[in-house]
């Protein structure tokens, strides 16, 4: 099956928090962090759920969220970006629990590759909860969406993806591609 470019939008509701208030107060967004669930976790960053929203915290690129609103506004293969903040100060519990050295593992990493961020202040994107796909689904149509994505994000932007299934999600039965970050910036150097 060959995937084409859906531009039907998806029906998201709008979030129940302001994000871009809580991300910039320190002390809302640790209260709301106090609830946390893990959702999963990579190489660059964790994402958990916090009050409806899926919150990723760590690597994050500037570039990122814009790819990423870029991608479902054009082409409505990715989530929409709700809020972004490159330095959001976090409670230390979550900084450590991000952290590549002392955090959810990475068999990317050993203790001395990467740097300690314990304590702070990462970049945090904030986005709806979508679900893990049905992998027949993903076997079927994910190599075409990812193809599509690739080729119009390095068309637009320059940057080469780093695709691979699990950067792919389910929202409304519909397959996703999520992580638009730049395995090149310089950014990712410094994690």
């Amino acid at each position: 099956m060959i995937a084409t470019l859906s531009t039907t939008a998806l029906s998201i509701p709008a979030p129940s928090v302001d994000w871009n208030s809580t991300l910039n107060d320190p002390h809302a967004l640790a209260s709301l962090l106090r609830k946390r669930k893990l959702l999963g976790y990579g190489a660059f960053g964790v994402v958990y759920e916090v009050a409806g929203a899926a919150v990723k915290i760590g690597c994050v690129d500037e570039n990122e969220p814009i790819i990423q609103q870029w991608v479902y506004e054009t082409h409505a293969l990715a989530l929409p970006v709700w809020a972004h903040k490159l330095d959001a100060i976090l409670p230390r519990v979550v900084t450590r629990e991000v952290c590549p050295r002392h955090g959810y593992p990475s068999d990317l990493w050993t203790p001395t590759s990467v740097n300690c961020h314990c304590g702070e202040a990462l970049a945090a994107l904030v986005m709806p909860v979508a679900e893990m796909p049905d992998m027949l689904e993903v076997v079927d149509d994910g190599d075409s969406i990812f193809q599509t994505v690739y080729d119009v994000v390095y068309n637009k932007f320059g940057v080469s993806l780093d695709l691979h299934s699990r950067n792919m999600i389910s929202l409304q039965g519909r397959l996703l591609v999520c992580d638009f970050g730049d395995v090149n910036s310089k950014l990712v150097e410094l994690w």
